[in-house]
């Protein structure tokens, strides 16, 4: 898959700065078009992470530019009139975006979305993160908020468990894989069966990316009891990795944050960003 169109939903910029600058450093490695989406969540939504009182939620909602959504737009505005690669700039409120699927419209004519993970506006970053997952068909790239820092994108770990959706995520990654320096392949705990890891673990997805020009190095990776998502980070830690792949598993069930454990577990805390595909 080539990377053409980026999408970047942003809520703030002491939370998004890192989605920003991951966005603008892969428009500008693939030769992609960036589109920041800001979403407006206001003190009146329901996706707020604490509960305000009602006469400062109407006070908020009758502030027009003192609005607090406001105040965020403008901080947002401000890196992206300065952006070392210019941004499509489109506006959303995140009632819209989730209620409405719009987040899903957008994410499905994108390429990848890019989004932070950060402890703030927490229930509306989930949503969207679930959202776009489960319902857009596209891959997810999350990074974490901080540190804000620099990626050649260029050393890339794939968690591979033989599932169909760790297929669609190293279907995903190719444009990744392909322009990368260096590619591992990390089992854990891996045990032959028939209809998943062959008698040589991570062989078969190896030798399926040497057929794309990717040379990749495969790590069949013990446990040590370690859960796998630990056991992944450790090995993408350890090579400095830019990014690790794998497949989203889990299903979406009433607005719930529902994912299996190691997407749950690397979600909830990975200090290396992730691509996703579910």
């Amino acid at each position: 898959m080539s990377l053409k169109e980026i999408l970047a939903p942003v809520i703030a910029l002491e939370e998004d700065e890192a989605a920003l600058m991951a966005a603008a450093e892969l428009s500008a490695k693939f030769s992609a078009r960036p589109t920041a989406l800001i979403l407006a969540v206001h003190a009146a939504s329901t996706f707020v992470d604490n509960e305000v009182p009602l006469s400062v939620a109407l006070e908020d909602l009758a502030g027009g530019p003192r609005s607090r959504a406001a105040q965020l737009r403008r901080g947002l505005m401000a890196w992206l009139n300065r952006a070392p690669t210019p941004f499509e700039i489109k506006d959303l409120a995140i009632e819209h975006a989730v209620d409405d699927d719009r987040i899903v419209a957008h994410a499905r004519v994108a390429d990848l979305v890019v989004m932070a993970r950060a402890p703030s506006h927490d229930r509306a970053r989930q949503a969207v993160i679930e959202d776009v997952l489960f319902k857009s068909g596209r891959p997810m790239l999350i990074v974490p908020s901080h540190p804000v820092r620099a990626r050649r994108w260029d050393k890339i770990v794939i968690g591979w468990n033989a599932k169909a959706e760790a297929v669609r995520a190293v279907a995903a990654a190719l444009s990744f894989l392909t322009a990368a320096k260096q590619v591992a392949i990390a089992t854990v705990d891996a045990t032959p069966s028939a209809a998943g890891h062959s008698d040589k673990p991570g062989r078969e997805i190896a030798d399926y990316l040497a057929h794309h020009g990717v040379v990749a190095e495969v790590r069949n990776v013990d446990g040590l009891g370690r859960t796998h998502g630990r056991a992944l980070v450790d090995e993408a830690q350890a090579i400095d990795a830019d990014l690790l792949v794998l497949g989203a598993y889990g299903h979406s069930r009433a607005r719930e944050f529902m994912f299996g454990g190691v997407t749950r577990e690397l979600l909830a805390g990975s200090p290396v960003p992730l691509l996703l595909a579910h």
